[in-house]
């Protein structure tokens, strides 16, 4: 709960001084990392989901959610052609459910792409798969977003100027 804890400090920093600031300025904001991050992960490390989430309830909730869905051999072999060695932390290590890293690496990743896909659910992210070249994911995150945009502005553009703000 300690992680939990100082994880959502961090956010709490970031969601105050480079997030919120250029919403209110009308912009797009894109987050890497966003509260769903810490549901996965802290999940997987035993925190129980619905304190995480009300640890979290002051996030603003984002209008679309990508979650670029990778397996796990894929996952690891982007991060050590990368890398000399496993992070302790990212690759579970805390945990002790083995003393191998790598091992570690995909029990724990595992794990937290099965909280992933409980999120899929839960938040209705959009899936993209992240196996595709690097072309055909962003003509699907274009794609994604373009769509919002047109459903925003079509919402939008019905809404007296009072209605738009809340």
């Amino acid at each position: 709960m300690t992680f939990s804890l100082l994880h959502a400090t961090d956010f709490a920093d970031r969601l105050l001084y480079n997030i919120i600031p250029p919403l209110k300025a009308g912009m797009i904001v894109l987050a890497d990392r966003y509260a769903y991050t810490a549901f996965a992960r802290d999940a997987t490390r035993g925190v129980d989901r619905q304190w995480v989430r009300e640890l979290y309830s002051f996030a603003v909730r984002p209008d679309v959610t990508l979650y670029f869905r990778v397996p796990i051999d894929v996952s690891l072999d982007r991060l050590m052609a990368r890398r000399v060695k496993l992070k302790f932390y990212e690759a579970g290590m805390d945990m002790g459910w083995s003393a191998n890293p790598v091992e570690s690496f995909r029990l724990f990743q595992g794990k937290v792409l099965d909280e992933y896909d409980r999120l899929v659910e839960e938040f209705g992210l959009n899936v993209v798969s992240a196996v595709g070249s690097i072309t055909e994911q962003q003509r699907v995150v274009r794609d994604l977003v373009a769509r919002h945009i047109r459903t925003t502005h079509v919402v939008e553009s019905t809404e007296t100027p009072d209605e738009q703000l809340v």
